[in-house]
């Protein structure tokens, strides 16, 4: 945790399944991270693979951070929490930090290392992110 009260979690990006795109791609999804957010989702995620105490930290943002439901109106879909923050160094045109979402779907085998990152822009097509990057998540704090 720094001086201010956020936590970052540093990681490596690296590829996995590609079946988040469907899912950031569908109606409810996207208006859900629209409304709770404030951005409309590039269908797809940029995986990051927290390692040592990095992973502890994770664990902490996923058990006492700020976590917004995103509740499947679908029974065919689980419930996700999204974690909102930005990424360290990554300033928007404005300055200011880019946001994004970290979601976690509600699923008793979810990877407890994998941050999956939502943008409003494919973060490896803008930003040439590529597997084994490192990169460093600031996740929001609570009010």
């Amino acid at each position: 945790m720094s001086r201010s009260g956020e936590i970052r979690v540093t990681g490596v990006v690296f590829s996995d399944l590609g079946r988040a795109g469907a899912f950031l791609g569908i109606d409810w999804v996207r208006d859900a991270v629209r409304e709770r957010v404030g951005f409309d989702p590039y269908p797809g995620t940029l995986n990051v693979r927290a390692r040592g105490a990095d992973a502890d930290r994770w664990e902490q943002v996923r058990r006492h951070g700020v976590k917004i439901l995103l509740p499947s109106p679908d029974p065919g879909f689980c419930n996700a929490f999204l974690f909102t923050g930005s990424l360290e160094g990554w300033e928007s045109r404005s300055g200011s930090r880019e946001r994004i979402a970290v979601v976690v779907p509600e699923v008793k085998e979810y990877p407890a290392d994998k941050l999956e990152i939502i943008a409003a822009v494919s973060l490896k097509q803008t930003r040439s992110v590529r597997d084994g990057d490192e990169l460093t998540v600031v996740f929001d704090r609570a009010p």
